[in-house]
């Protein structure tokens, strides 16, 4: 035996000079299953300042949550920041900051009961959302009855508002959601016209009655919760959108493309992707995956978004909760969102920070 030992230190040694060299991490990567959250829906966050800010749909408030690990969601604090009363719906929250200043947008109805909701932005100049005060700066004048799902977004110097909004609203009759852009003259006024860029067309978008057979009363056609991304090499605006209605299995993600030379504004820049690109996976058990959101780590791309496990009632709110899990980047600088990850996955944490 010790004779062999030097031979095997030996070899050891060989190995380890023409093996791949592997970076010994300095401690354990964090794990975390899905959902972060038990339950909700329309997750996003912002990093800023050494910390992420979190919202998510709470119904009847706008809530913002602080934590240095989003893995660890569901063990932080919620900070309301707006609370009009319960019998307003509130749907949506996204916080932004922009010229210095906080800005949080929101779809609300007027607590009347009758659903029509606008959108709505909120203004604070303290450096932490979670301190100073949110004043309303007002509705959002788009034109359509009814509004939802607000983001924004800048190119080319200058900002942009997306949303998802229908022109009518007949009981009895279809509805359609469209995805809207416009310019903004300011964050809470837009100028010029509205554009359509998405309508519901393909199959996969107008699911409006689910494998038991629950719908409404009448079609409801949607694309819905759009989000701005650019392509990895920045040649291409990417407007990722859920499509189909929310409280069916079907419920997906949709991507449209346009050249970043050409106008935003313009409803024949874009190009839809025919097939959707995230969508329920029966062998995970995720149904409903969509309302998709990005958050980039020092070297990682992450998606958030709401999905739900099959229950016996597929149409209740409360079956979804927000997901977070790691995407990767296609040949073509598109992110490749793959399928939605098994509940019981043990997935490795993002590491704080952009």
């Amino acid at each position: 035996m010790i004779r062999i030992l030097p031979i095997l230190l030996s070899g050891l040694v060989v190995l380890s000079c023409y093996g791949p060299r592997k970076k010994i991490p300095d401690a354990p990567q964090e794990t975390y299953t899905n959902p972060i959250y038990p339950a909700g829906s329309s997750p996003r966050l912002i990093w800023y300042d050494g910390h992420y800010y979190y919202t998510q749909s709470m119904n009847d408030r706008v809530s913002v949550w602080k934590t240095d690990h989003i893995s660890e969601i569901a063990g932080a604090r919620e900070h309301v920041i707006y609370s009009p009363g319960s019998a307003y719906h509130i749907s949506a929250p996204q916080l932004h900051r922009i010229d210095g200043k906080w800005y949080v947008m929101f779809s609300s109805d007027d607590g009347s009961g009758s659903d029509i909701r606008h959108i709505y932005v909120m203004e604070n100049p303290s450096p932490d959302p979670l301190e100073g005060t949110f004043t309303m700066k007002g509705w959002i004048r788009t034109g359509n009855v009814k509004d939802i799902h607000p983001t924004t977004f800048t190119h080319g110097g200058k900002r942009y508002l997306l949303w998802s909004g229908t022109d009518s609203v007949i009981p009895g009759k279809a509805t359609v959601w469209n995805i809207y852009i416009a310019a903004m003259a300011n964050p809470w006024t837009i100028s010029g016209t509205p554009r359509v860029i998405s309508t519901p067309q393909y199959e996969w978008e107008c699911q409006w009655i689910d494998e038991d057979g629950t719908s409404y009363p009448a079609p409801s056609l949607v694309n819905e919760g759009p989000e701005f991304l650019y392509s990895r090499d920045s040649t291409r605006l990417l407007v990722f959108y859920a499509a189909s209605e929310t409280y069916t299995s079907y419920y997906c993600e949709g991507l449209l493309m346009a050249p970043a030379s050409a106008d935003p504004l313009e409803p024949s820049s874009w190009h839809k992707n025919p097939e959707p690109v995230f969508s329920k996976n029966e062998e995970t058990g995720v149904l409903g995956p969509g309302h998709v959101s990005f958050f980039r780590t020092r070297d990682r791309l992450y998606i958030l978004y709401n999905g739900k496990s099959r229950f016996p009632d597929m149409r209740a709110v409360d079956n979804r909760s927000p997901r977070m899990q790691e995407v990767k980047w296609g040949k073509d600088g598109i992110p490749v969102l793959g399928f939605p990850v098994r509940e019981d996955s043990l997935l490795f944490a993002p590491s704080p920070g952009e």
